[in-house]
């Protein structure tokens, strides 16, 4: 993913092994994608999932800057 962002690539996924595996959202958040789409039924939870993968990263100091395109971790 950082080489793709680097370049001024957007990286997303869509699927649904994010609604199902809560795991794959904090590794998703972890290495930086800067979108993931999933079904309606399943918005909010996985909101919360990333929300709290975000909160887990700001907790080891590791902070969000605006790139090129979307909010990168770093």
């Amino acid at each position: 993913m950082p080489r793709a962002q680097a370049a001024g690539r957007t990286v997303g996924l869509c699927g649904q092994r994010p609604s199902d595996d809560p795991a794959f959202t904090e590794f998703l958040v972890k290495t930086g994608i800067d979108s993931i789409s999933v079904a309606p039924d399943s918005f909010a939870a996985v909101k919360q999932q990333v929300a709290a993968a975000e909160t887990n990263l700001h907790r080891e100091g590791r902070t969000v800057h605006s790139g090129p395109s979307r909010p990168k971790w770093t």
